[in-house]
């Protein structure tokens, strides 16, 4: 999710402020099954720790533009 407010200073300035925030409401990210058939989880879904963000994570910008 992104909120973005854009500022216009005049002329071709302008300032914008940004606020992201990723995972918001803090889910757990399962990426795939267990397919190995000997494991004690087969057939469970198992949490991908490749993904991005997958904590919830905010962060703030800003850009000016000139």
């Amino acid at each position: 999710m992104r909120l973005l407010k854009k500022f216009t200073l005049g002329g071709h300035r302008a300032f914008e402020g940004m606020f992201e925030a990723f995972n918001l409401f803090n889910h757990a990210n399962y990426g795939s099954y267990t397919i190995i058939e000997s494991n004690a989880n087969f057939g469970k879904p198992s949490a991908n720790t490749n993904l991005a963000y997958q904590p919830r994570m905010l962060q703030l910008g800003f850009r000016t533009t000139f």
